[in-house]
């Protein structure tokens, strides 16, 4: 057997030229278990260390002596140890068998029997291993302990390692090995979580190291170094390096809890004393308390006369509102009115008011009826409204009624409220208003028609002008055939737009299905896109219909998408977007390009006649476009952001499908 060599302790090495050479330090071969962490094994970095390996180079250090260490399985160990080719065994242990053929040291450490099973098997102790199987290392001691067991299986694995292994392909139900190796391999392996340990399986045994029959030297050596380092603290400090608290720090800490424990008894002595001394003054206060509920329930006294006149208060508020105010129940029984409702029903005489007088009047009594259509379910605010003209003492007013139902605080429907506002001033004044809009309108439109007609009149002008001096002149005929043309044809076309914005034409509507019809629109002008290299997307909701002009809507959408390609000519990513879905009773279509975009003050005047942003633009095309969708029945919004893009939103009514 050729036996594998660790690195031994460190032997200082003299320089080459001095003479006198230092006496050779005697070697000892000394073996252990590779595979017993945290007493012997190698890490991960290759190297043969352990608590068993550390105390022993300890020894070798101490003792002047070197030590090279063998890493092998046990049974290798004994088998090498019989026949002469290493000197000791470390971590062994004492058994009377195994003394017929080794001679053992004082022990250095004492170890019982752990078991490691699954959390999730039926195993609670020892007992409960009958019919199950044991997996563990060829170790005589535990050997013998199971043997007493009946009907238990064994599995016998070359090290401590290889049986960990086996417990894990789930080869065995339990794995027989010490505590600390058992935890050493279960935080390795993250398996904590899933397996158990019963410690103190059987009974202790001595940890120490095993020599050959004879060899007296090299165990006194050992006896001694031990004995040593237990005198110096050196072994209890390797002991906390590598195992945890030695067992005097145990001890020690015990008696740390025995005293908190007491001082917690102690504690609970005081905290009973302090109770019954308290229970004594309870009585005491209970009589305080008792006159201090007599001084509360005479502060609710007074907080109720203070409701009483906060409830007057709002009451004086409500009555004096300019607003009308009315209540009804479930039944649509009245149930309270102000004095304003009084005055706009005419009832401001009548000191108590019926509700057969209230329904009397035609509009309320109209309006009450909607009550019935709001329904329970719906968590959002419902409300109606509607504005009537009617006549009150003699004059035309204008009275707006809102319906608001009233709930319960569990959500069920409990009557409802009417409110009256008088808007006749406010529809005079809005009158007022639209005039004077409609005369602004008028002057810009005038305005711009003017100014529009005048450029080409001035360029008309000129020519005649020039025409008596320079008719002879063929360069100058040859402007006023190319120029004079242009003005008219410029002037025509703004009289055209003019008159189909002052005359629109009666849209034809009818349904059209919004995805084809959008691709046919956008199939005109596709080769103009790929030829400015827009990237197209169509984001159409299929099968939904919309009511509309189709020969307007597709000028509309054609006019959007040619000012969406001009927007973006100087754009470095060139995208265009169509969006058409369905909301509700309407219908929306989006136009979204990636150009330059508009500030909030070219929005503004977005839709107004002849406003426009192109050099030879007339500023009426978005206009009629706006008139047309409204003709429809619809609205046409814009949203923009400078360098951003312009999105046009155009919302349609939806046809509806059969049966709504």
């Amino acid at each position: 057997m050729i036996l594998p060599e660790t690195a031994s302790a460190d032997v200082a090495v003299l320089p080459s030229k001095q003479i006198d050479h230092p006496p050779a330090k005697k070697v000892y071969r000394i073996a252990g278990e590779k595979h017993l962490p945290p007493f012997s094994y190698i890490n991960h970095e290759g190297r043969f260390t352990g608590f068993s390996v550390e105390l022993f180079r300890r020894i070798s250090e101490e003792e002047g002596v070197e030590f090279r260490f063998y890493p092998m399985n046990l049974y290798e160990a004994e088998n090498a140890l019989k026949e002469g080719k290493i000197d000791a065994i470390m971590g062994m242990k004492y058994s009377a068998k195994q003394s017929e053929h080794f001679q053992f040291s004082e022990p250095y450490f004492t170890m019982a029997d752990a078991l490691v099973v699954s959390k999730y098997a039926s195993i609670k102790s020892v007992t409960d291993l009958r019919g199950k199987t044991i997996v563990m290392q060829e170790e005589p001691v535990s050997f013998d302990l199971l043997l007493n067991m009946r009907r238990v299986e064994f599995q016998l694995a070359l090290n401590s390692r290889d049986a960990f292994n086996f417990l894990l392909m789930e080869r065995a139900d339990a794995f027989l090995t010490n505590k600390w190796t058992a935890q050493f391999y279960l935080e390795q392996r993250g398996e904590q979580g899933n397996y158990r340990v019963f410690e103190h399986i059987g009974v202790p045994s001595d940890f120490s190291a095993a020599v050959r029959p004879g060899n007296t030297e090299l165990l006194s050596l050992i006896n001694n170094s031990l004995i040593q380092m237990q005198e110096d603290g050196s072994y209890k400090a390797l002991y906390t390096q590598w195992l945890g608290l030695h067992p005097e720090g145990r001890l020690k800490e015990m008696r740390n809890w025995i005293i908190f424990l007491l001082i917690m008894i102690s504690c609970a002595v005081v905290v009973l004393i302090f109770i019954y001394l308290w229970n004594k003054r309870l009585k005491r206060e209970v009589d305080k308390r008792t006159a201090a509920l007599a001084q509360a329930n005479h502060q609710l006294e007074i907080q109720r006369r203070a409701i009483a006149e906060a409830h007057a208060f709002k009451t004086q508020i409500i009555h004096h509102l300019y607003y009308g105010i009315l209540t009804f129940n479930e039944s649509l029984q009245l149930t309270s009115l102000n004095e304003r409702a009084k005055a706009m029903l005419g009832l401001e005489e009548k000191e108590t008011v019926k509700t057969e007088e209230v329904l009397g009047q035609p509009h309320i009594a109209r309006i009450i009826r909607n009550y019935d259509s709001f329904q329970e379910d719906e968590g959002e605010k419902q409300l109606f409204s509607e504005e009537v003209e009617t006549e009150v003492n003699g004059k035309k007013r204008f009275i707006l009624y809102r319906l608001i139902p009233l709930y319960e605080e569990q959500g069920r429907k409990n009557g409802c409220l009417l409110t009256m506002a008088d808007r006749s001033e406010a529809r005079v004044l809005e009158e007022k208003l639209a005039t004077q809009e409609k005369m602004r309108a008028l002057g810009q439109l005038i305005a711009g028609v003017a100014h529009e007609i005048r450029n080409p009149l001035t360029s008309m002008k000129t020519f005649i002008d020039l025409l008596p001096r320079k008719y002879e002149d063929s360069e100058f005929r040859q402007e006023l055939l190319k120029h004079v043309p242009e003005a008219l044809k410029r002037m025509n076309t703004i009289v055209e737009s003019l008159l189909d914005y002052a005359r629109p034409k009666h849209p034809q509507k009818q349904k059209l299905e919004a995805a084809a019809f959008i691709r046919s629109v956008t199939a005109i002008i596709e080769p103009t896109i790929k030829k400015n290299h827009v990237h197209l997307e169509l984001e159409v909701e299929p099968e939904w219909e919309m009511i509309c002009d189709p020969g307007q809507l597709k000028q509309v959408i054609l006019n959007l998408l040619l000012n969406a390609l001009d927007a973006m000519e100087t754009s470095a990513d060139k995208r265009l977007t169509i969006k058409a879905e369905k909301q509700g009773e309407t219908g929306l279509i989006k136009i979204i390009d990636s150009g330059i975009g508009m500030n909030t003050e070219k929005i503004s005047h977005i839709f107004e006649p002849f406003y426009t942003t192109k050099p030879h633009g007339v500023g009426l095309g978005l206009t009629l476009c706006y008139q047309w969708i409204k003709e429809n029945n619809g609205d046409m919004q814009v949203e923009a952001e400078k360098g951003k893009g312009t999105t046009f939103i155009i919302t349609l009514p939806a046809a509806k499908k059969e049966g709504e």
